[in-house]
């Protein structure tokens, strides 16, 4: 499971609040969680004092949280943009951008378009996303210590790239 923050890395830290009888569950990688104040700088990440003087009490960071924002260009506030489903101007878009991909991952399962794509960007958004997947796999081979499947992995990656760069040029 990917950090619904920021999407990138696995999700090590999972948090869980049951608030007025509304359920809430985050799941963020280390950095973020201490990003965003479930985990102290100086503090391991299994601390069993945090763990029990916490438990019951929101982190700080959250009251601060996403619905707090408010575009600078139009004023829109994300509370706003959640009630609705409208944006204000085209800056929010850039302001509101890691909330509404958060929403987004609650409601559907991807927040990465996997259907059919048309045309010659359609050609390059799937070599990419192939890329992309690819070194995610090599990843996974490196940390598993699976070297003779990383070394066929490696050698697609150059062959996709290869032929990016013949299309490109």
């Amino acid at each position: 499971m990917l950090c619904s923050n920021c999407g990138i890395k696995d999700a090590n830290f999972h948090y869980k609040q049951v608030n007025g009888g509304k359920f809430t569950e985050i799941h963020l990688c280390t950095e973020c969680a201490r990003e965003l104040g479930y985990i102290k700088d100086n503090e391991s990440f299994f601390n069993i004092g945090s763990i029990f003087g916490d438990f019951f009490s929101v982190p700080k960071t959250v009251s601060s949280s996403p619905a707090s924002l408010k575009c600078p260009s139009c004023s829109t506030s994300f509370d706003s943009v959640r009630r609705t489903g409208f944006l204000g101007c085209d800056k929010c878009y850039e302001v509101f951008a890691q909330p509404i991909e958060a929403m987004l991952a609650k409601i559907q399962p991807s927040t990465v378009h996997k259907g059919k794509l048309s045309g010659a960007d359609g050609k390059k958004i799937e070599r990419e996303n192939t890329i992309r997947n690819l070194k995610e796999e090599l990843k996974r081979a490196i940390i598993d210590e699976n070297y003779e499947q990383a070394a066929v992995i490696r050698d697609k990656i150059k062959e996709y790239e290869k032929r990016e760069d013949e299309n490109n040029g």
